[in-house]
């Protein structure tokens, strides 16, 4: 990658440092054997993948049996949505209308096997429409699953709320929070929710690999009672993957600031890229060209999304500003990498109430502790310029 090459597309993937690549290559080097294994190479694996387990739960003040690896948030949410068919095999499902293709892939699922999906309606800002609960939360719901910050429009959902009902009403409560540990470390014994779907690549961590966090009741029902085998608890089978685990592991030790909790609210402290995004949002906030996207308050730290508008306030295509971005060596997305590039219109922003011509439009902007106020305005420059163009 150039020197001079802006990334603003953080919210897709994330750089390794190179603490992180050098701790991958050298467990590729010295814990290379299978950690199943009983001979002495294979129980040096073990120890060093336990050991590893054991300083992720403490960082999460988590249980080390809360912890089980996986591919990502995607196979976290699907392992979350199979088993719970396996175990109740039919019922009620609440996801968000804004949810990952991931969870809605996964739901799709259950649809075709007559199980009942919920679809819980958000806002204009792209939150959880509470006065709706009562309709959501019934007693023959067995699961609620929401993303925690939606990657395309970065609304923040109030789970803690929903986690407190769910609770009162013994449902299984899943959080996707594949954008969230970006921003800072959680503390899971204070979560209030029974599954949790992570992502190393989006938090500085190698691809390939991920975490679903899980408590004493969801591993209950997530075990799989056809896994004979003891890795991960019998909720996740395959040989586990060491010298990614270990990347992870420095990735989330390299996380600046915390989050904390309240009923309604997430509160993102100690992150310099909280100011970064508020410049960001302040230079744009009055012109008249721009139309953001979800909460302005309630949004992840690292992220801005809005549908530019030209000249004649006629919305201009994502892909031609992605693609004029690109040439001028600047990289930003119009949403979710698993959808963007699909050439569909925008479901999200459907839902959150714009016109049918605004759909092909939005563009996201995801920050991280690197960018800085000199790549910003020259992005902004490049906005104006496009607005002429276009």
């Amino acid at each position: 990658m150039k020197n001079n090459f802006i990334y603003f597309d953080n919210a897709s993937t994330t750089p390794l440092s190179e603490n992180v690549l050098n701790i991958i290559n050298t467990t590729y080097k010295n814990y290379w054997h299978n950690p199943s294994s009983k001979y002495h190479l294979g129980i040096k694996c073990s120890t060093y993948l336990e050991k590893i387990r054991c300083n992720i739960a403490d960082i999460f003040n988590a249980e080390p049996e809360d912890i089980i690896f996986t591919s990502g948030s995607s196979e976290s949410t699907a392992i979350v949505f199979s088993n719970i068919f396996e175990k109740f095999k039919k019922g009620r499902i609440v996801i968000s209308n804004v949810e990952h293709q991931a969870t809605i892939i996964a739901a799709n699922n259950l649809r075709r096997n007559h199980w009942e999906i919920y679809e819980w309606i958000v806002n204009n800002d792209g939150i959880l429409n509470l006065s709706y609960i009562e309709k959501a939360l019934k007693k023959e719901t067995k699961l609620v699953s929401v993303i925690w910050g939606q990657s395309e429009i970065g609304s923040i959902q109030p789970v803690q709320y929903i986690g407190s009902k769910c609770k009162e009403l013994n449902i299984l409560f899943h959080v996707d929070g594949t954008q969230i540990l970006c921003n800072g470390i959680f503390n899971w014994n204070e979560l209030k929710c029974d599954c949790l779907s992570l992502s190393a690549h989006k938090f500085g961590g190698p691809k390939g690999i991920g975490i679903l966090l899980t408590n004493k009741k969801s591993r209950l029902i997530l075990k799989n009672n056809d896994i004979s085998l003891s890795q991960e608890y019998s909720i996740r089978q395959g040989t586990q993957a060491l010298p990614l685990i270990a990347g992870m592991y420095e990735a989330i030790k390299n996380i600046s600031g915390s989050i904390k909790l309240s009923n309604v609210e997430t509160e993102f402290l100690s992150n310099d890229v909280v100011l970064k995004r508020n410049y960001f949002l302040e230079k744009i906030r009055d012109n008249k060209h721009i139309k953001i996207t979800g909460s302005i308050n309630k949004r992840l730290p690292n992220h801005i999304s809005f549908i530019l508008l030209n000249k004649i306030l006629k919305p201009i295509k994502a892909y031609k500003l992605v693609n004029f971005m690109s040439d001028n060596n600047i990289a930003i997305s119009s949403g979710s990498a698993c959808s963007s590039s699909s050439g569909k219109p925008s479901t999200i922003l459907k839902n959150i109430g714009f016109k049918d011509e605004e759909l092909y439009s939005n563009i996201r902007v995801s920050l991280c502790s690197t960018n800085n106020k000199s790549e910003i305005d020259k992005f902004l420059k490049l906005i104006q310029e496009c607005i002429e163009i276009f």
